[in-house]
Parts: C-alpha cells; sequence; structure tokens
C-alpha cells in the first residue's frame, strides 16, 4: 500500500526527534507524498514545546512547501480517565488535526483497564479529537472493543502505528486485535509511522501488512488519498483552506 501522505510525525521541536520539519517536508516530496501531518507531542511531555507552539504555527508555517501540504497537528497527551488532554483549548482552536495517546510519563500507570476503557470512551466522545495514537500498547492494555465502538459513534479515526513494535513491545497482538475491530465496525484508518527521524516518513509495511491481514477495504483508510483525507478532515473540522489535489 502506498499512501499519499504520513499523518504521525515528530521534529527537533519535541526534543526526542532528530529532524527538522523542513527536512520531513522534503522526505515526504522524495516520495511523493501530497501531504504529511506535524504532530507534535503536547507541553506535558518533557521537552516538548510550550503551549504557544500550537498557537502559532498556523500563522509561521505556510500551507504546502515545496509541492507537500503542510498539516497542523499535534499528539495530545490523554491525562487522567476523565480524558482531559494537556493542549490548551486556544491552541487545538488553531489546529488542523487533533491526535491523542496515552504516554507512560504522563498517563497514570496505576491504572485499571475499565479505568482505561472510559478514558477512551471520554476522549471519543471529545468533538475536538480526531485521531486515536497508539492504541495498542500493551502497558494500557483496555476492553478495545468497547473503545473502537464509541470511536465509531464519535467519528475518529484510529491509526494503525508503524512504530508500535519497536516502540512499545508486545504491542502486536493488541494492534492485530484493534484493526480487526476497526474493520468490523468500519472505523477509518491511518497508516502512520510516528516518524522521529526524516528517513522513517512514510515507512508504514508493517500497519499496511496488519491493515491487510484484517482485511480493512483500501477505501476505509483515509490516507492512502490526498482527496479522501482532505474531504474527511475538512468535514469534521470544518476547513476550507486546503489546497485541493
Amino acid at each position: 500500500m502506498n499512501i499519499a501522505g504520513d499523518t504521525h510525525t515528530h521534529t527537533l521541536v519535541c526534543q526526542h526527534a532528530y529532524s527538522t520539519l523542513l527536512e520531513n517536508i522534503r522526505a515526504a516530496a522524495a516520495l511523493g507524498h501530497r501531504f504529511i501531518v506535524t504532530t507534535e507531542h503536547g507541553p506535558a511531555m518533557p521537552g516538548a514545546p510550550y503551549e504557544w507552539f500550537f498557537e502559532n504555527v498556523r500563522m509561521a508555517v505556510p500551507g504546502e512547501v515545496e509541492g507537500v501540504v503542510v498539516i497542523k497537528g499535534c499528539e495530545a497527551d490523554l491525562m487522567d480517565t476523565q480524558g482531559t488532554l494537556d493542549v490548551p483549548d486556544a491552541g487545538i482552536k488553531r489546529l488542523d488535526l487533533v491526535m491523542v495517546s496515552m504516554h507512560r510519563v504522563t498517563f497514570p500507570r496505576d491504572t485499571t483497564p475499565e479505568q482505561r476503557t472510559a478514558a477512551w470512551c471520554a476522549v471519543a466522545k471529545d468533538p475536538r479529537v480526531d485521531v486515536i495514537g497508539h492504541l495498542g500498547d500493551p502497558r494500557f492494555q483496555a476492553d478495545y472493543e468497547a473503545v473502537i465502538k464509541a470511536v465509531k459513534a464519535g467519528g475518529q479515526a484510529v491509526e494503525l502505528n508503524n512504530s508500535s513494535p519497536q516502540s512499545r513491545p508486545g504491542s502486536e497482538p493488541n494492534c492485530r486485535r484493534i484493526a480487526a475491530l476497526c474493520r468490523e465496525y468500519g472505523v477509518p484508518v491511518l497508516l502512520s509511522t510516528d516518524a522521529h527521524f526524516c528517513a522513517a516518513i512514510g515507512q508504514v509495511d508493517w500497519s499496511a501488512s496488519i491493515a491487510r491481514e484484517a482485511g480493512i477495504p483500501e477505501e476505509q483508510i483515509l490516507n492512502l488519498s490526498y482527496r479522501r483525507f482532505r474531504d474527511w478532515l475538512a468535514a469534521r473540522k470544518h476547513i476550507d483552506d486546503l489546497p485541493e489535489e
């Protein structure tokens, strides 16, 4: 499967990635991608950018650079079982896309699967949230069927994160289960890299393989087509300034 754009990428700004935004854009351009989504960590992550970063990124970064549409997003941290995010609303309102993930340094570790399920279901009810990030992390086991049903009701997408086997060891069985549930319930899917270096941009072989194994139709994978992704995002966010194909 060839994606039209990578929907989960990081830069030097988060202090644990190793390329600039321009390097990521140029890597996308070299692959023939039409777009890229930049998704820096929220401010609760150690070393992550201050909240003003998210308020300013739309003004500072052009909408298209070297033929690549630059979609401004974030990877907000889920902070508690009530669904609290670490990116303030002032920043969220200026972003094109909001992804939410659980991380070991920001989400309470002493939670039960039931509490984590409740947290994800709260996120699924939040209209500001567009994408559920690396849901299969085994450190944050949850009732995946309940979560996917909630995501379906909320209209969000679920990413199949290509870096999960390396970054979150033991994720594979959970990710396969999540992919199968997305297929069953018709939840939109994104194949993403979670790239922390520009050479990883677009490398989604593993996430594409579990999408194929699950039998997810190509039309359900949003970022195989820029138009499909653009139309989905524009409908969610009422964005009217994203370039045409």
